[in-house]
């Protein structure tokens, strides 16, 4: 069997070959396909609250331990949060609120369960 170079040393010998190329400033549209050479950080958050990623349901995590298909565990959740700015009211501990992608985080909630794995009982109550 012919002699194999380790991955440490085929890297190490790619490096060695490799140039770097100089860091040049590029108008954005034409920046597409190309690397940063160095970090860009924004001097503001966007948008400037906590928001959801998606549809679903603000709640305490703690509240949902021990959920499983067979024996989800049942919150109510009477408040609607719309997304945009604006404040959501509270979530007091034991609740859940729907809330919209884009809407801000209640006060308190430190998870969001997508609506896809949740489940309305007939009494308004939400399963998880």
């Amino acid at each position: 069997m012919p002699n194999l170079l380790s991955v440490v040393d085929a890297v190490e010998r790619i490096r060695a070959r490799a140039a770097c190329l100089p860091q040049e400033m590029v108008p954005l549209k034409e920046s597409a396909g190309r690397a940063l050479a160095v970090e860009v950080i924004a001097d503001h958050d966007l948008p400037p609250f906590d928001n959801s990623a998606m549809d679903g349901y603000a709640v305490h995590s703690v509240d949902l331990l021990g959920a499983t298909p067979e024996l989800p565990i049942s919150l109510d959740a009477d408040v609607t949060i719309l997304a945009g700015p604006g404040e959501a009211p509270a979530l007091p501990p034991g609740r859940a609120m729907r809330i919209m992608t884009g809407a801000p985080l209640p006060p308190g909630a430190d998870a969001v369960v997508p609506v896809e794995r949740t489940a309305r009982d007939g009494e308004g109550h939400v399963l998880f």
